[in-house]
């Protein structure tokens, strides 16, 4: 009798333990895929601000008459900066920003181009006196514009 009673012990012990690494398993799964979330959406947010101030200051660091224009390219919305024999463009391409400096009648190319940060998404628009930024990052899914702005041109 006093056989039975420890083997129902030892097998009653053996599963609570069980159980209990296995709850252990989950909480450590959870907090894993939060945090993955966590910095994942934080990357994201620091790349769209590094982007946004990289291009606000490129502007600024440029702008003089007739030099910084948005032009259509085969990367969509290019952001170009004349500066004699040559131009610097930059541009979004396969989820990063990317500069290129070519000759002035060139075109922007990702393999002469350097990396600036990981992005989502880009859009500029140039209307009279002001450049119209918007760097866009992935939520989930889903597209939100995390950093916008409008830069002033003094030309």
């Amino acid at each position: 009798m006093r056989n039975k009673t420890i083997g129902i012990e030892a097998i009653t012990v053996m599963l609570l333990l069980i159980v209990f690494a296995f709850v252990v398993f989950l909480v450590i799964d959870a907090g894993s895929n939060a945090f993955e979330s966590i910095m994942h959406d934080k990357q994201s947010t620091v790349g769209a601000r590094v982007a946004y101030s990289y291009i606000s200051m490129k502007v600024k660091q440029n702008d003089t008459t007739g030099a910084v224009s948005v032009e259509q390219t085969e990367y969509g919305d290019t952001l170009r900066i004349e500066s004699g024999d040559f131009a610097t463009f930059i541009f979004y391409s396969d989820g990063d920003l990317y500069e290129c400096v070519a000759k002035a009648d060139g075109a922007p190319k990702v393999s002469a181009a350097n990396k600036i940060t990981k992005i989502d998404g880009f859009s500029l628009e140039q209307s009279e006196h002001r450049l119209h930024i918007e760097c866009i990052y992935d939520r989930d899914g889903e597209q939100q514009d995390i950093v916008k702005g409008v830069v002033g041109l003094r030309s």
